[in-house]
């Protein structure tokens, strides 16, 4: 999927929600798109993003779902099944923390938009207002797990 085709699926994900097109245009670029078998595991619980593993990709990648889907687990337990427009990763890309849950590829595999942690960074380096949907995303979390609905 070239990045003309990227672009409507991106802006329809709440942590790109009200860029501009140009700008998203320019996180289309940046990534590239991956394709996991059914079952692989694309991210380990607890797994570092930092030390050598930040020079490669792989592990170090927030992650959009564009078609099939995956699971994601915390402690063995399923937590959520993510379909097309779901993400995962971009909590330890903003702080570098380890991963929080392990997610897996579904039954049918999953083909994923990729964006590397160094690219991400550069990205928002360059365009801080990258990151306001993404605070915004966070900040409604943050409350939803403060005061979970009943």
């Amino acid at each position: 999927m070239g990045a003309d085709e990227l672009v409507p699926v991106l802006e329809k994900v709440d942590l790109f929600h009200d860029l501009d097109h140009k700008l998203l245009r320019r996180v289309a670029e940046a990534g590239r798109e991956e394709s996991f078998g059914p079952g692989e595991v694309v991210l380990v619980e607890g797994e570092e993003v930092s030390g050598f593993r930040s020079f490669s990709p792989k592990g170090v990648e927030m992650h959009v779902v564009l078609t099939g889907s995956a699971r994601a687990s915390v402690d063995g337990v399923q937590h959520a099944v993510l379909g097309p427009g779901d993400y995962f990763g971009e909590l330890s890309l903003v702080d570098g923390g380890p991963r929080s849950a392990e997610v897996a590829a579904g039954d049918e595999g999953m083909t994923t938009f990729a964006l590397a942690k160094w690219t991400f960074q550069e990205l928002l380096d360059k365009h801080p207002e990258l990151a306001v949907p993404m605070l915004r995303v966070m900040a409604g979390r943050l409350r939803a797990a403060e005061h979970p609905r009943n």
